[in-house]
């Protein structure tokens, strides 16, 4: 079975730390501490502080197994954030649907809370941590190129 250069470079990366990601969050949300709650001007940010630290390592491992794949800039970036764009954009459009059938059941819903507690802290908050994490891999520096 043949594997593309971008399966390799970015397929593999991206499937791998999407599985991590979502596997330490389970084990975060049983076995962590609570997580933190912080005001928001529109609305809370609920931060799991095992959970970021965690892409600080998944971004810093899947940007380096592109990198050695012989990803380019823009394919390590994506890489790197997948895991917040995958896992936070499930949950922002998951969230958009419920939001939606509460308003046409006619429960009162404040839609601003929607970006504070979903798009702040399911994509902005992960994928500063997983940018941290893929910093030294992200550099142009002399990448290792498979033969």
């Amino acid at each position: 079975m043949l594997v593309t250069a971008f399966q390799e470079q970015v397929g593999v990366p991206v499937v791998a730390s999407a599985i991590v990601a979502a596997a330490v969050m389970v084990i975060d949300g049983r076995f962590g501490p609570p997580p933190l709650v912080l005001p928001f001007k529109y609305g809370a940010i609920v931060v799991h502080i095992p959970w970021l630290l965690a892409l600080l390592l998944i971004g810093a491992g899947a940007t380096f197994l592109a990198r050695r794949a012989g990803a380019g800039f823009s394919r390590r970036l994506l890489v790197a954030l997948s895991p917040a764009l995958l896992i936070g954009g499930s949950v922002n459009v998951l969230m958009a649907f419920v939001v939606t059938a509460a308003s046409i059941g006619g429960h009162r819903v404040y839609p601003i809370d929607f970006v504070g507690h979903f798009i702040v802290g399911w994509l902005v908050v992960p994928a500063i941590a997983l940018l941290f994490g893929s910093l030294p891999f992200l550099r142009d520096g002399v990448s290792e190129q498979r033969p």
